[in-house]
C-alpha cells in the first residue's frame, strides 16, 4: 500500500512538472522568425467637394519639377465648334469673293478689248487693243460719247458699250438686205436633202444652206456655223426679227447648227433627218440645244438692252 501511494505521488509530481511549460508557452506571445511589417494606416476619405491640398515639397526638390496643386492645373482650351465653323465660313467666303473678282476683271478686260476694236473701226482711236484702260482709250471714249450724246466721262458703261458695238456693226454689217427677203428665199429650198458638207441645191448642210440663201440675196457670210456665230451683234430671243441667225449645240460643243429665224418662234434650217425644214424654237429638241442668236442685217435695227 505504501508503495502504491509513493508511486501515485511521484506520478502526480511528474504530471505537474510537465504541465507547467505548456502553460507558460500559452501565456507568452507567438514569436516569428520573420520581421514584422508596420501596420498600414488607412487614409481618411476625402470628400469630392473639398479641394485636395498639395503636400509641400522638400527643400531638396527643385520647384520646376514639383507637381502643381490640382486646383491650379488647367485643362487646355478647346475651340468651340461654332467658332471653327465661322472661321471656315469666312475663309470660304474670302476665296469665293477673290474668284468672283478675278472673273469680273477678266470679263471687263475682254469687254474693254472689244470696245477698243470698235473704237478703231469707227476711227476714234489707232491704239492697239490691249484690254487695259489707258489715257488714250479714255480720251477716245469721251470723243465717242460726245458725238452720240452720251455722258462723256471716258468710262465704258453699258450704254456706251452697246452703242459702240451697234455703230461698228452698222458700218461693217450687211446693208440694204431686208429680213423678209432672206426668209422668202430660205423657204424656196424647202425639202432639199441634207448632205454633210453640201453647199448646193443638190444637198445642203446647215451652214452651207444659210450661206447659200444669203448669197442669193447678195449678202456674204462665212462658210461654217461657228464662224457665222461671230458675225453681227448678239440678240436675245425676245429681240429676234426675221432674217436673224439662230444657233444650236448639236453634234459638237458650241455653235454646231445654224438656222434662219422666220418669225413667230420658227426658223428654217437644213436638218440631218429631214433636210431643209421649218422648225419651232419651242420644240423640246431645239429648246434644249439653243445656243444663241446674232443679227447680221443692219435693216433689222439697233439692239437696245
Amino acid at each position: 500500500m505504501k508503495m502504491k501511494k509513493k508511486l501515485a505521488s511521484v506520478l502526480t509530481v511528474i504530471m505537474l512538472a510537465c504541465s507547467l511549460p505548456w502553460q507558460a508557452q500559452a501565456a507568452a506571445p507567438i514569436v516569428s522568425n520573420k520581421p514584422h511589417k508596420a501596420p498600414v494606416a488607412t487614409p481618411p476619405a476625402v470628400s469630392e467637394a473639398q479641394p485636395v491640398r498639395a503636400v509641400p515639397e522638400p527643400a531638396a526638390v527643385k520647384a520646376d519639377t514639383a507637381a502643381k496643386p490640382a486646383a491650379e492645373v488647367k485643362a487646355p482650351k478647346q475651340a468651340k465648334p461654332e467658332k471653327k465653323a465661322k472661321k471656315t465660313a469666312k475663309k470660304k467666303s474670302k476665296k469665293t469673293k477673290e474668284k468672283q473678282s478675278k472673273v469680273q476683271v477678266q470679263q471687263s478686260n475682254w469687254r474693254l478689248k472689244v470696245a477698243q476694236q470698235k473704237l478703231q473701226v469707227l476711227g476714234f482711236s489707232d491704239e492697239r487693243p490691249s484690254g487695259r484702260m489707258t489715257e488714250a482709250t479714255s480720251t477716245a471714249l469721251k470723243s465717242f460719247q460726245k458725238q452720240y450724246k452720251l455722258k462723256a466721262d471716258g468710262e465704258l458703261n453699258d450704254a456706251t458699250y452697246h452703242k459702240l458695238t451697234w455703230e461698228a456693226f452698222a458700218k461693217e454689217g450687211i446693208p440694204k438686205v431686208k429680213g423678209k427677203e432672206i426668209v422668202s428665199r430660205a423657204a424656196k429650198y424647202k425639202g432639199v436633202p441634207y448632205v454633210f458638207g453640201g453647199t448646193t441645191t443638190k444637198g445642203f448642210d446647215c451652214s452651207g444652206y444659210v450661206q447659200y440663201v444669203f448669197k442669193d440675196c447678195k449678202a456674204k457670210l462665212p462658210r461654217l456655223a461657228d464662224e457665222q456665230a461671230l458675225q453681227g451683234i448678239f440678240v436675245t430671243q425676245k429681240q429676234l426679227r426675221p432674217g436673224d441667225l439662230v444657233f444650236f449645240t448639236t453634234y459638237a460643243a458650241g455653235a454646231s447648227h445654224v438656222g434662219i429665224y422666220a418669225g413667230d418662234g420658227q426658223f428654217w434650217s437644213a436638218s440631218s433627218s429631214k433636210g431643209v425644214i421649218l422648225s419651232s424654237l419651242k420644240d423640246d429638241y431645239w429648246k434644249q440645244r439653243y445656243y444663241g442668236a446674232r443679227r447680221v442685217l443692219i435693216t433689222n435695227g439697233e439692239v437696245y438692252k
